[in-house]
């Protein structure tokens, strides 16, 4: 398969399938907690991924004018919708919550390890590698705790 056409159909492929499990699994009754975890997610995401372009940690290598809003969907989308899913699981009960946060990063790191080696969505640069992106997800995760507990006890 071409390599364009399977970027195009893994990447619409992911958010198409996110929003339609995010659509039938999220707790709608919970969306006003839920939706300023996504928020501050999207800020942050959209954010650092402004800083790694600028800075040159990675790069969007695509010219087909379709693709432009790759950062734009993957920060404002995806990761908020991940981010929601992830915190609406979230429980007392702290081995399940480590558990089901390896389970999270793991599959984030499945994700990003695919869609680095098998598309062209976007190519590793100046010290910038799967080790750093494992960071960059644990502290996304422990972010997305930190912020829920300190949302929680505002309201």
């Amino acid at each position: 398969m071409d390599k364009n056409l399977w970027t195009f159909i893994f990447f619409y492929g992911n958010v198409i399938i996110l929003i339609v499990v995010f659509l039938k699994i999220i707790d709608k009754k919970r969306l006003k907690e839920l939706l300023p975890i996504g928020l501050m997610i999207a800020v942050e995401n959209y954010t650092l991924e402004i800083v790694g372009l600028h800075l040159g940690y990675w790069e969007y290598p695509l010219k087909n004018p379709g693709y432009p809003e790759v950062s734009i969907i993957s920060s404002l989308i995806y990761f908020p919708l991940i981010a929601m899913i992830y915190y609406q699981y979230i429980s007392r009960d702290k081995v399940k919550n480590v558990i089901m946060t390896i389970g999270f990063i793991v599959a984030n790191m499945i994700i990003e390890s695919v869609t680095l080696f098998s598309t062209n969505l976007f190519v590793y640069k100046r010290n910038m590698n799967l080790f750093a992106a494992l960071i960059i997800y644990t502290l996304a995760y422990v972010l997305i705790v930190s912020f829920g507990r300190v949302y929680r006890r505002l309201h």
